[in-house]
């Protein structure tokens, strides 16, 4: 990543602090003299008890403006025209302005206000305390405070933009093909969501990809078997004179060819179920229908009453198809049942049959793409094992899922739950 994007921010926060800083000076300057305050009874109150002798203040009426000051905590002076001090009670020096205007006056110890009085002198007042020897630590610890934050805040760019830096480098590494690359995860703030979510987004596809290949390859390994007896039978069908035996080899063919377009037509509806595949618009079945002509196949009973379910006709079709023919294979020759209704809010559509049912350790593994059970294969499994995987993905694909419910004292279940809308 650019450096400068941190510089940026980094110059950014040092010019809002040190803006905040002097905004903030600007305030306490102005908001501490409180002239409404002063002017109104301070002064006032301050002129009433202040000596009316030109030349002085001296015994009682002294030591009565002394006391004032004392309990009101202001610094009090009394100038004649000149700047002669006639009177002072103070914690500090009072220093006679240059300009002596009736306002207030900045001193090195506070802020001076100045009101004249009716025989021409001038009574200053001055707060104590809050500009007094600590008034000289203000603009120095101003100034600390900044340089403090200067320093606190470049960590903080730094770390921003540096985990920014890190999802900058994952997308690089995956961009490349190193899917197994994972963004580190530092806090709970949005970048660390935005890192989760590029961490899941990479699982995703890195599982996807893998389906992929393995799809590919095991495609190909099954492809290729239907295809070599295609070309073993067209080979012998060149040099084969006797009818019988070229029929034979004619429907064997046939026989091959039916294995792979079937094998074919489960890739196509496996791809087009993925995650992220167009859709094409939905029609509304009758999947009580539906399901009763595919069961004619396998002469199935189907129990349940018409239900409308929008869909794509076709893949639903091969669903169902596979949950008959997968009942067909391992039930072993038992009665194989399927009913059609309503559960709730959703469509449920199950399948069940009375073979010898799955092992508890493969009832969620038989749902992989092409996974198969170990052990010997039924007679007339040609399947890539893609059966049950393709009806999963498509119910996924319409909103619902597949499970295995097991039956006692032996036999299998599979429900498959609808969303009534999709």
């Amino acid at each position: 990543m650019n450096r400068r994007l941190y510089l940026r921010l980094y110059l950014t926060f040092l010019a809002v602090t040190v803006l905040a800083l002097g905004v903030t000076t600007l305030l306490a300057r102005a908001f501490h003299e409180p002239a409404g305050l002063v002017a109104r009874y301070i002064a006032p109150l301050a002129r009433s008890l202040a000596c009316t002798a030109p030349t002085g203040c001296q015994g009682e009426s002294a030591q009565r403006l002394t006391d004032t000051a004392r309990e009101l905590g202001l610094d009090v002076a009394v100038w004649d025209g000149q700047g002669h001090a006639l009177f002072e009670a103070v914690h500090a020096p009072l220093p006679f302005p240059a300009h002596p205007t009736a306002g207030w006056h900045h001193t090195p110890r506070g802020v001076l206000w100045l009101t004249p009085l009716a025989d021409g002198r001038m009574l200053g007042l001055r707060e104590r305390g809050h500009f007094g020897a600590r008034g000289r630590f203000f603009l120095p610890l101003l100034g600390g405070l900044a340089i403090l934050m200067a320093l606190g805040l470049y960590p903080l760019s730094r770390g921003i933009t540096r985990r920014i830096e890190e999802l900058s480098e994952g997308a690089r590494r995956w961009g490349q093909g190193d899917l197994g690359h994972r963004v580190p995860v530092r806090g709970k703030d949005e970048i660390a969501a935005l890192a989760v979510r590029f961490n899941q987004t990479a699982g995703a596809i890195e599982s996807l990809l893998a389906q992929e290949r393995q799809m590919l390859a095991t495609a190909s390994h099954e492809l290729r078997t239907p295809l070599t007896r295609i070309r073993m039978a067209l080979e012998l069908l060149a040099e084969e004179a006797d009818p019988v035996r070229r029929g034979n080899l004619a429907r064997r063919s046939s026989e091959d060819v039916a294995e792979l377009d079937a094998l074919v037509e489960e890739l196509l509806v496996a791809a087009r179920a993925q995650p992220g595949m167009p859709r094409r618009p939905f029609v509304e079945i009758d999947l009580l229908a539906l399901v009763r002509a595919e069961a004619e196949t396998v002469s199935a009973q189907v129990a349940g009453e018409p239900l409308p379910f929008p869909c794509e006709e076709a893949m639903v079709r091969r669903m169902v198809r596979n949950l008959f023919a997968n009942a067909r294979l391992h039930g072993q020759g038992t009665a194989i049942r399927a009913e059609v209704h309503r559960d709730g809010g959703d469509l449920l559509l199950a399948v069940e049959d009375d073979g010898p049912g799955v092992p508890e350790s493969e009832r969620e593994r038989i749902f992989a793409p092409f996974y198969r059970a170990p052990g010997p294969r039924p007679p007339g499994d040609t399947g890539l094992g893609l059966g049950l995987a393709l009806c999963r993905q498509v119910a996924r694909y319409h909103g619902g899922d597949v499970t295995y419910v097991p039956r006692q004292p032996t036999g299998s279940r599979f429900e498959v739950r609808l969303p009534a809308q999709p």
